[in-house]
């Protein structure tokens, strides 16, 4: 199982240099979300429902392609 990682820049937050890593996909995944509900609120109270969808498809984006550096690997 390899190691999975996910930045906060990664996902368009480039102020912020927190990372949530592991080897589960989702708990990765639900730790950047829990991550941005928390430290990034002012940001998501000002995005619209289209705009946080993007942002959550984003994180499930890096996870999903990913090769566990923080890059997308390149088909």
């Amino acid at each position: 199982m390899k190691m999975r990682m996910v930045k906060c820049s990664d996902v368009g937050i480039c102020n912020c240099d927190y990372i949530a890593l592991g080897y589960d996909i989702d708990e990765v995944e639900k730790n950047m979300l829990a991550h941005i509900e928390i430290e990034h609120k002012d940001l998501l109270e000002a995005m619209s429902e289209s705009e946080a969808h993007i942002l959550n498809h984003r994180v499930s984006t890096f996870l999903g392609r990913s090769c566990g550096c923080g890059h997308l690997e390149m088909p």
